[in-house]
């Protein structure tokens, strides 16, 4: 229930393309979240994390944000996979770190549950507008 698997992560290069282009996301500071939903048998939930080099300059540094986002996902998810089962969608979505800034895990923890959160709020609003 708890970890971050690979069947979880988003690894696709054209989903990835895919996800970008789409022009439903926000932003959490420290934390810009984009997503996309398309109907599914088996919902799935995916995710991929970028802490881009224009931000963090060093490598260790991206690498810690990564970690850290990864964890309060796996602490955090729970909810947006129940609703993905219920609603029957897959559910794919990005955390973007674009602080320059080093944030500590509290920050980050609150800042991803605020953020899927609002991902859940904001696709029922889209389901309840599409029926």
């Amino acid at each position: 229930m708890y970890k971050f698997a690979k069947s979880e992560r988003l690894c696709s290069k054209i989903e990835i393309a895919k996800l970008f282009a789409c022009k439903d996301g926000f932003l959490h500071y420290p934390i810009s979240v984009k997503f996309k939903i398309k109907e599914s048998i088996s919902p799935q939930v995916k995710l991929v994390i970028v802490s881009p080099k224009k931000y963090q300059k060093l490598s260790v540094n991206r690498n810690r944000i990564k970690r850290l986002i990864k964890e309060a996902y796996r602490l955090n998810n729970h909810e947006i996979k129940s609703f993905a089962i219920e609603n029957k969608i897959d559910i794919s979505f990005s955390f973007s770190f674009v602080s320059q800034q080093m944030v500590k895990f509290d920050k980050i923890n609150s800042v991803v549950n605020k953020s899927l959160t609002r991902i859940i709020h904001e696709l029922k609003q889209k389901i309840e507008n599409n029926n």
